[in-house]
């Protein structure tokens, strides 16, 4: 995260703390947004993006922008880890998800309903829309209905402390995509491999619509597997040595 977008996160929780920049309980319009802070809409538009990775802020589709309830110093501590992020851990971080979701895919096949399957294929329906269209906020856009679509599929699997659990790790992922730079937005998912993703994703819902735990476990694994090495790709681009801090950081997800 460049120091520019840090110091405009940061104005913008103090602001929220104060109450100067809300309205019941709702943000104000990101144009409005944009014009108190003084920046472009696009670099409004990232920031508040990232608010939400850290649980500052709710953006509900045509409902609006609402206030979360995380506290200054959590919002601090993530903001900070931001800043340097080992590249070895990277491998490490997809090893835990690879444990927690694989099993989770299957217990989702297993336990789904139709209320979880119209959350996972709506948010499957949203990156289909933004693939199709190429959007030009393919990028940002990616990364939530992404972070929607995972954490719809372990909440199919109806165990309150597996999700728990999930939220935690999938935050890491998501707080370091999110937190790319401009110079970098060809490097956020949904933009550098569009149809490759989308097609992962694709395979796991229709094994959970299918209720085929197997196939859905093995599409998951498959697909994190695929993530790990492109995401290292780019750091082998990067030329980053194990150790070195690198633009993609932490990884709501791929």
């Amino acid at each position: 995260m460049n120091d520019a977008k840090k110091e405009l996160i940061r104005k913008m929780y103090i602001a929220l703390q104060a109450g100067e920049i809300t309205k019941n309980d709702m943000l104000l319009p990101e144009r409005d947004l944009a014009e108190y802070f003084q920046v472009k809409r696009s670099f409004m538009r990232e920031a508040l993006i990232a608010l939400e990775a850290l649980g500052v802020i709710d953006i509900r589709e045509r409902q609006g922008m609402f206030v979360g309830g995380k506290g200054t110093q959590n919002v601090l501590d993530s903001l900070n880890l931001l800043n340097v992020w080992p590249s070895d851990a990277i491998a490490q971080v997809f090893e835990l998800r690879t444990m927690i979701e694989g099993p989770t895919a299957a217990f989702a096949a297993l336990r789904r309903n139709e209320r979880n399957m119209a959350k996972i294929q709506g948010a499957l329906d949203q990156l289909s829309a933004i693939r199709e269209n190429r959007h030009p906020e393919i990028g940002s856009l990616g990364v939530r209905y992404n972070a929607i679509l995972h954490t719809a599929v372990v909440e199919a699997a109806h165990n309150p402390v597996l999700l728990r659990v999930y939220e935690g790790t999938s935050r890491l992922y998501t707080e370091g995509i999110v937190s790319v730079g401009a110079r970098e937005r060809e490097k956020l998912p949904y933009e550098k491999w569009p149809d490759q993703v989308f097609s992962e994703h694709k395979k796991i819902v229709d094994a959970i619509r299918r209720g085929d735990p197997d196939e859905a476990r093995a599409m998951a694994v498959v697909h994190l597997e695929n993530s790990r090495n492109r995401i290292q790709g780019i750091m082998t681009e990067k030329g980053a040595a194990p150790g070195e801090g690198i633009i993609v950081s932490s990884l709501r997800q791929e």
